[in-house]
């Protein structure tokens, strides 16, 4: 579907195009045949000279402007030639003056397209903008001057700089000037409805001919007023195009107007009447164009700001739906600590009414405390000037004590507000006290036990060793080594259990230093059996430092513990930037066992062990299911994948400071 699309695109913008060149090849073999109909006096330019400009607009329509021209190209050059060498000799000029002037002028549009191009004109060649148009007038004047001077003009000898290449300069400009101009509107401007009532668009195309033919027919009229007056009121009522449209059907009726015996200009002077009507017509054009260029942007930007306004209230909405219906509170801040706005839920959390924009003593009028029990002070608030600064307070009313998480940010701006966040952590405090609670039954009816067992299967492989050789030293090895598993199930099921839902208490926690006090322990295993690491981690992230460092010591011990017997361990802990912005990532490396094919994403679960490891090396399968749980409490991601090299590569994300 989108390939049919796409050739039908391709099909209209190619019938497009040979629709233009057609509608310009005929107004320049229209044009030429009028204005080499008969030969000019020498020191008179021909009263009309549309060459140039059916150049430059035929360079518009077979070139983009920026890429560099193909051969296709040149059949639309060869058929410029015969268009303007054809009449030529047809009406007797000679055969070098004819194709001298042809190549001259042909040449003239092509550099009037690439000056032109320079101004970057948008949408493809249209002047739609002031900059656009000021340089399509700019690019007419360089190439028309240009083509004076190597002669491509009647009667105009190279290098001559006299009155006749002047005329001959203006009329040209005039000619490409007010010809690309309305004819780019045209073929390339966006097509916009007017808002010109139609009576007015049908009366003003030949109210400017006939004030411009009055022009033709006496010379002594205030030549301003019935020339600029209608152009004012095209430029002001019509779109771009509307008033291309204008300039086009007054440029054609001045046009004829020079070939008809009303026309009663002559070329007495420095600056005869009929290049002076001529610069007339160009400023018409110009003021019409350039009045309906700039109150089609005016349109445009009110369209685009009320655009903006309509999505900036939708989505003030959005977020003023959101502020008030989040269960969290939210309180803005200013300066000095009077409040600029809040949320129902901080109301409802904070259990008083909260006066705005009033000074007042918060941790007095609130009643607020922090965990122990103790008074605060408005100083020890979070909102003091410290960035993400959290902690917990106790907040004391009529139906008891509640336990708030708060925490705060700087919001971005001159007026240095806060923004202040409250979340009710009472139950998850309880729950953690519970937990805790466990924790010591657990530690107490379990570890005891277990202790003594392990005491008494030690004094017993001790009495077997001095009593000789037996049976029985190898079951009480194998029950010490049960009773060492257990002890690690214990151990690891209570930091499971409790780090997996306790409160996380984030703040900036350098990578390095943690990492080194990780492997610290493991230079205590001898030279010759030592761990090698390769530390390269100078990032901070921002994350619970306790949890940080379980997880990271849990991958530090799997890398060192899945290496194979009699190998020394080599472990390297890198961090940078993730892809994803306001993430480190964070990666654990190792050259041990590596992982079972299929295995990279089993191994997070609880309790999974990969086949062909737990006969051989100790383990609860809560390690990794532990990891997992860590980094997804910050918000992170975890993954694991065989290295190239052998061994394996665990590598996760936490928030960056």
């Amino acid at each position: 579907m989108g390939t049919s699309h796409s050739a039908m695109r391709e099909r209209a913008r190619v019938g497009g195009r040979q629709r233009r060149v057609l509608v310009v090849a005929l107004v320049a073999l229209l044009g030429t045949v009028l204005a080499l109909a008969e030969i000019p006096p020498p020191g008179t330019p021909t009263e009309m000279w549309p060459s140039l400009a059916a150049s430059f607009i035929w360079t518009t329509v077979v070139w983009d402007g920026r890429s560099r021209p193909g051969r296709d190209v040149l059949p639309h050059l060869a058929a410029q030639l015969v268009i303007f060498v054809g009449p030529a000799l047809a009406f007797g000029w000679g055969p070098a003056d004819s194709l001298w002037m042809a190549t001259a002028n042909i040449a003239g549009g092509i550099l009037m397209a690439v000056v032109y191009a320079r101004f970057g004109p948008s949408p493809e060649w249209s002047p739609g903008s002031a900059v656009a148009h000021v340089g399509l007038l700019v690019s007419a004047v360089v190439a028309s001057a240009a083509v004076a001077l190597v002669g491509g003009f009647p009667h105009v000898a190279i290098g001559a700089l006299d009155e006749l290449q002047l005329w001959w300069t203006i009329r040209s400009m005039v000619y490409a000037y007010v010809g690309g101009a309305t004819f780019l509107l045209l073929f390339f401007g966006v097509r916009r409805a007017t808002t010109a009532p139609r009576w007015a668009v049908a009366l003003l195309v030949p109210l400017g001919a006939a004030g411009l033919w009055v022009t033709y027919l006496n010379p002594n009229l205030p030549l301003t007023w019935s020339l600029l007056l209608p152009a004012i009121a095209a430029g002001s009522m019509l779109s771009p195009r509307g008033a291309a449209t204008y300039a086009l059907g007054v440029a054609v009726g001045g046009a004829l107007a020079t070939l008809h015996p009303i026309n009663q200009f002559g070329y007495d002077g420095f600056i005869p009447g009929s290049v002076l009507i001529d610069l007339l017509l160009t400023a018409s054009t110009f003021v019409t164009l350039q009045l309906a260029i700039l109150r089609d942007q005016r349109a445009e930007a009110t369209a685009e700001l009320d655009r903006q306004s309509r999505a900036a209230h939708e989505q003030a909405t959005l977020l003023g739906t959101v502020f008030d219906t989040m269960s969290d509170g939210l309180v803005v801040v200013d300066e000095h600590r009077r409040v600029v706005m809040h949320n129902t839920a901080a109301r409802q959390l904070l259990g008083r009414r909260i006066p705005v924009g009033q000074e007042m003593n918060w941790s007095t009028y609130l009643g607020l405390h922090d965990l122990d029990r103790e008074p605060l002070t408005d100083a020890a608030l979070p909102g003091s000037g410290v960035e993400h600064a959290a902690r917990q307070i106790v907040v004391r009313g009529d139906g008891g004590e509640r336990v708030l998480g708060v925490g705060s940010w700087d919001l971005p701006g001159q007026d240095a507000r806060t923004l202040v966040l409250f979340s009710d952590v009472t139950a998850e405090r309880e729950r953690l006290g519970e937990l805790t609670s466990f924790a010591g039954v657990v530690a107490h009816d379990l570890r005891s036990p277990l202790a003594g067992l392990s005491g008494w299967l030690e004094m017993a492989a001790d009495a077997l060793e001095e009593a000789g050789p037996s049976p029985a030293s190898t079951f009480v090895s194998r029950a010490q080594l049960s009773g060492e598993r257990m002890r690690q199930v214990i151990e690891d099921w209570l930091a499971y259990t409790v780090q997996r839902d306790g409160l996380l208490a984030v703040a900036d926690v350098p990578l390095k230093p943690l990492v080194a006090e990780v492997v610290a322990p493991y230079a205590s295993s001898g030279p010759d059996l030592a761990p090698v690491f390769e530390v390269a981690a100078d990032d901070v992230v921002h994350a619970d430092p306790v949890l940080t460092r379980q997880l990271i010591a849990n991958l530090v011990s799997n890398a060192v513990k899945y290496t194979p017997q009699g190998v020394r361990p080599e472990v390297a802990v890198r961090s940078g930037p993730d892809e994803e912005p306001g993430f480190v990532r964070v990666t654990v490396s190792d050259h041990g066992i590596g992982l079972p094919e299929g295995e990279e994403e089993l191994i997070f679960q609880e309790f999974h062990r990969a086949p062909g490891h737990a006969a051989d090396y100790t383990g609860t399968g809560l390690g990794l299911s532990l990891c997992r749980k860590i980094v997804h409490r910050h918000g992170g991601t975890i993954s694991a994948r065989n290295n190239p090299d052998g061994g394996t590569a665990v590598s996760f994300t936490l928030p960056a400071a």
